[in-house]
C-alpha cells in the first residue's frame, strides 16, 4: 500500500484513506481491538496535512496530533483520553503488522509509552476550550444548543441568533479564538510541501550564464566604455554615447544597460565621466559570479525590503514563482490570472502586457524560456483566457514559459536567502525510496535520472535492492513499483533476480512479469491470461489516478472492440483489488458506449459475485 501523499491530490488521498481504514477495520476484527474510525481517519488527515507521510510516526508528531491539532479541530462524542488513544495505539499496531512504518519512525514501543503516558494531558488539552480552533468553537456551541453543525440553513440561524444577542456564547474566548484563526495557526494549518529543485552543476550553469544576452551585453559595454566615457548633465549618458549604444547594441534604452552594469560592479561614475571598475577584471570573466552580480536589476525575492524593489523586480519573482509552482512550466494566459489576485495594485494587472514585459527581461538572464504552446497546453489557454478557441487567443500569449537551469538556480538561492525551505536532488537523496519516488517521481525525466543516481550512489548495493524490493512488493501505486525495477535493474544480474523473485508475488506479481516481458527476459508465451488481464488492470488503474479517466482509458479504447469485450470478462475474475475501480471509470468515461454498457454488466455481475 502507498504510504507517501506529500503534495498529492486530496483525492488520491481520500481514496487511500478509505483503503488503510477497510485495512485497519478488518486487522482490528481479526485481533479484537476497539477502533473509532472516526479517530483513525483523523490521525491520517493529520499526517497527510502536515506532510503526507502516512507511515512515518514520532513521538513529535504524535504530541503535535494529539495535543494540538486533535483538540482544535477535532469534534467527537467520547472525547476522553481512553477511547482515542485506544484507537490511535491500534493504529500503530497495525502499521507494525503490516509493515507500513516508515523507516525513520520511531521504535513501536517508544510510541506506545508515549501514547500510555499522555493520557492526562491529552484530556486536558481536549477540555480546555480555548483550544479549539473557529470551525469546533461553533461546532460545540451548536451542538450544545441542540443545532446539527452539517445543517447548513440551522446553523447560519444559530449564528445569526448569537449575533442578535438572542443565543450568549463566550464573547472574549470568541474573539481570541477568531483572532489566532485569522492571523493564521501554524500548528494546524496544512504545510506546503516544500519544493524540490534539481540544479544543474557548477559548470553546465557557468556555461549557460556566459551564453545569456545580459552577461554578454554587459562584457561588451565594459569594452566600450574603453579608457572612459564623458558624462551628461546629471551624470546621464551623452547624447551621442546614448545614440552610438542603442545602434551598436540595438537597445531601446541605453541608460538602463548604463544602469545594469553599475548594478554589476563593472563600471562607475568618477568625476563626471563613466569608467570600468579595475578591480572587476576577475568578476568579468567569471560567467556565473558576473550574472549573479547583476541579477538583482531584474529580480527580488522576499527577503530584500519593499523599499529597495520595483514592481517589474518583485513581479519577476511572483513569475518565477508562478512557474516553479506549476511544474516548471507556464502559458501566458495561466501566469496573468494568477497574478491577479496579488495585493500589490502596482503590479496588479488583467493585461498581459506587464508579463510580457518583464519575461523578456527574464530571457534575457536566461531564467526562462518562452516557446509557442503546443496541443498539451491548449485546454490551459482555453481555461485561463476564457475563450473558446484556441485562435481566440492573443498570438503574443498564445505561449508557454519554461524555468531554465539558471532561474531554478536564481529561486533556489533567493528561496536560502529568505530562510524558506527548499530542498535539492541532493537532500532527496537521503530521503527512503517511496519518499523519493513520491517527490522526484513528477520531475523531468532527466531530474529524475540525475536524482535515482544520487540515490543510488547514498547506499550500500544489498541495502538499496532491499529497500527496493520492499517497497515494489508493498506499494499499490503502479508507478512506483516500476520507478523501483527501474532502479532495480541498475545492479545487473541482482536486481533483476530481485525482479524476477517477485513474479510469483500476488501484488507485485503481475508488473514484475510486465517489466520482464517488456525487458526481453521472458518469452510471451510463458505469461497466462490471468496474468495479462491482472496486469492490464494493474496500469490502467494507475493510469486513471495519475492522468484521470478520460486520458487513461485512451489508450485502451484504440483496441479491437472484442479485444475490449473480452478484457471486461476476464477482469471480473482476475481477482485484481482495483477490478472495480476501473470497470467504474470505463463506464463513465469510456468513448464507445457498447464498451461502455459491457463495463456496466461487468461490473452488475462484481456487485452480485461480492454480495
Amino acid at each position: 500500500m502507498r504510504m507517501v501523499y506529500t503534495g498529492a491530490d486530496e483525492e488520491d488521498f481520500s481514496d487511500a484513506r478509505q483503503r488503510l481504514l477497510v485495512e485497519l477495520d478488518a486487522w482490528s476484527q481479526m485481533r479484537q481491538r476497539t477502533v473509532d474510525p472516526v479517530v483513525a481517519g483523523a490521525m491520517l488527515d493529520y499526517r497527510f496535512e502536515r506532510d503526507g507521510l502516512l507511515g512515518r510516526w514520532t513521538r513529535e508528531v504524535l504530541r503535535g496530533a494529539l495535543l494540538t491539532w486533535f483538540p482544535r479541530k477535532v469534534v467527537l462524542l467520547d472525547p476522553h483520553s481512553t477511547t482515542v488513544l485506544a484507537t490511535v495505539e491500534a493504529l500503530l499496531d497495525f502499521f507494525e503488522d503490516a509493515d507500513l512504518f516508515d523507516e525513520r519512525s520511531e521504535p513501536p514501543s517508544v510510541l506506545r509509552s508515549f501514547i500510555r503516558a499522555i493520557g492526562p494531558r491529552f484530556d486536558d488539552a481536549m477540555s480546555e476550550r480555548a483550544n479549539y480552533g473557529l470551525a469546533k468553537f461553533w461546532a460545540v456551541a451548536m451542538a450544545e444548543h441542540g443545532i446539527d453543525p452539517l445543517d447548513e440553513r440551522a446553523a447560519q440561524r444559530f449564528i445569526d441568533r448569537v449575533q442578535r444577542g438572542e443565543v450568549e456564547v463566550d464573547q472574549m474566548l470568541l474573539h481570541e479564538i477568531a483572532y489566532r484563526h485569522y492571523e493564521g495557526d501554524p500548528e494546524v494549518e496544512a504545510v506546503e510541501p516544500t519544493p524540490v529543485l534539481a540544479l544543474a552543476s557548477d559548470e553546465d550553469l557557468a556555461q549557460a550564464a556566459g551564453a545569456t544576452p545580459a552577461v554578454r551585453r554587459i562584457r561588451r559595454f565594459v569594452e566600450w566604455v574603453g579608457d572612459g566615457r564623458e558624462l551628461g548633465a546629471k551624470n546621464r549618458l551623452a547624447e551621442p554615447d546614448a545614440r552610438d549604444l542603442a545602434d551598436k547594441f540595438r537597445v531601446d534604452d541605453p541608460a538602463e544597460l548604463m544602469s545594469l552594469a553599475k548594478r554589476a560592479g563593472v563600471v562607475r561614475v568618477l568625476k563626471g565621466r563613466l569608467v570600468r571598475v579595475k578591480r572587476a577584471e576577475p568578476l568579468l570573466a567569471d560567467s556565473m559570479a558576473l550574472w549573479r552580480a547583476a541579477l538583482p536589476q531584474v529580480m527580488t525575492g522576499h527577503g530584500e525590503p519593499v523599499r529597495r524593489r520595483t514592481a517589474d523586480q518583485h513581479l519577476a519573482y511572483e513569475l518565477m514563482d508562478s512557474v516553479q509552482d506549476d511544474g516548471g512550466s507556464a502559458t501566458i494566459p495561466m501566469l496573468v490570472e494568477l497574478l491577479d489576485d496579488v495585493t500589490d495594485p502596482a503590479w496588479r494587472s488583467t493585461e498581459a502586457e506587464p508579463v510580457l514585459r518583464v519575461l523578456a527581461r527574464l530571457v534575457d538572464f536566461g531564467l526562462v524560456e518562452v516557446l509557442p504552446a503546443t496541443e498539451e497546453y491548449f485546454d490551459d489557454l482555453l481555461d485561463f483566457a476564457g475563450v473558446d478557441s484556441v485562435d481566440e487567443v492573443p498570438e503574443q500569449e498564445r505561449q508557454v514559459v519554461r524555468l531554465l537551469p539558471l532561474g531554478t538556480k536564481a529561486m533556489y538561492e533567493a528561496r536560502a536567502e529568505a530562510g524558506v525551505p527548499t530542498l535539492t536532488l541532493e537532500d532527496m537523496a537521503a530521503e527512503t525510496a517511496e519518499v523519493f519516488f513520491a517527490r522526484v517521481g513528477p520531475m523531468p525525466e532527466e531530474a529524475f535520472e540525475e536524482g535515482a543516481r544520487l540515490w543510488l550512489r547514498a547506499r550500500q548495493a544489498d541495502r538499496a535492492i532491499a529497500e527496493l524490493s520492499e517497497l515494489a512488493r508493498r506499494t499499490d501505486d503502479f508507478e512506483h513499483r516500476m520507478f523501483a525495477f527501474q532502479l532495480l535493474a541498475e545492479y545487473g544480474e541482482a536486481g533483476v533476480a530481485a525482479i524476477a523473485g517477485m513474479r510469483d508475488h500476488s501484488a507485485a506479481g503481475p508488473a514484475a512479469l510486465s517489466w520482464l516481458l517488456d525487458a526481453g527476459l521472458i518469452d510471451a508465451s510463458e505469461v497466462t491470461g490471468r496474468e495479462r488481464t491482472y496486469s492490464m488492470v494493474d496500469v490502467l488503474a494507475a493510469g486513471i489516478r495519475s492522468a484521470g479517466r478520460k486520458k487513461a482509458l485512451e489508450e485502451f479504447a484504440a483496441q479491437p472492440r472484442p479485444a475490449q469485450l473480452l478484457f471486461l470478462a476476464d477482469a471480473t475474475i482476475c481477482g485484481h483489488p482495483s477490478t472495480r475501480e476501473v470497470l467504474e471509470s470505463m463506464v463513465v468515461a469510456h468513448p464507445d458506449r457498447a464498451v461502455s454498457n459491457a463495463a456496466r454488466k461487468a461490473l452488475n455481475w462484481l456487485h452480485e459475485d461480492n454480495a
